[in-house]
């Protein structure tokens, strides 16, 4: 959504931060693509994730 829109760069790595309501959990580095080519997109590098559930 964000490439559509133009606010992000599809043709430089990004990185993409997401959580849950207890707050960011999870960093990736992607090369993002538009939701008309959305199987272009390359997940790079994985920053951080949670490690389980609890």
């Amino acid at each position: 959504m964000a490439a559509d829109a133009g606010l992000i760069p599809v043709d430089r790595d990004v990185i993409s931060i997401a959580g849950t309501s207890k707050g960011a959990d999870t960093a990736i580095v992607i090369k993002p693509a538009n939701s008309t080519r959305i199987f272009d997109m390359i997940i790079r590098e994985i920053i951080a994730k949670p490690r389980d559930k609890a």
